[in-house]
């Protein structure tokens, strides 16, 4: 397992910005390796995780707790940075596909690439 100093799952009925852990993704957990294990749930009308682009309020979400602090954060998405110089968050959720890669860095030092390909996605119901 990943160490606790880097992240940890939360709790499944942990609030991430209006759904629960549990709602995302049952029995969470990550790796040494960075590969994330689990069932991710379709979720539909999550406007707390982006309240004006209709297309990201729907699929499939992965909570986490970054437990390395800073005060800037960078995440990668497949290689391609998607945001920048964020102020660093403790309790985070990626909009994540089958296959994903993402790469978390705190204050320019990446900190973990989190793989999603061992994953099952349940299909839209």
């Amino acid at each position: 397992m990943i160490s606790p100093d880097i992240m940890t799952m939360p709790a499944a009925g942990q609030d991430f910005y209006g759904k629960t852990a549990g709602e995302m993704i049952t029995d969470p957990a990550v790796d040494a390796e960075g590969n994330v294990t689990g069932t991710f749930h379709y979720v539909e009308g999550y406007t707390g995780f982006n309240s004006t682009k209709k297309a990201e309020q729907e699929g499939y979400f992965f909570p986490f707790h970054l437990a390395k602090s800073g005060s800037k954060m960078t995440f990668k998405k497949n290689g391609e940075t998607s945001k920048e110089g964020i102020d660093w968050e403790a309790d985070n959720v990626f909009r994540v596909t089958e296959g994903d890669t993402f790469t978390i860095l705190v204050d320019d030092e990446e900190v973990i690439t989190l793989k999603f390909d061992k994953a099952v996605f349940e299909p839209k119901a």
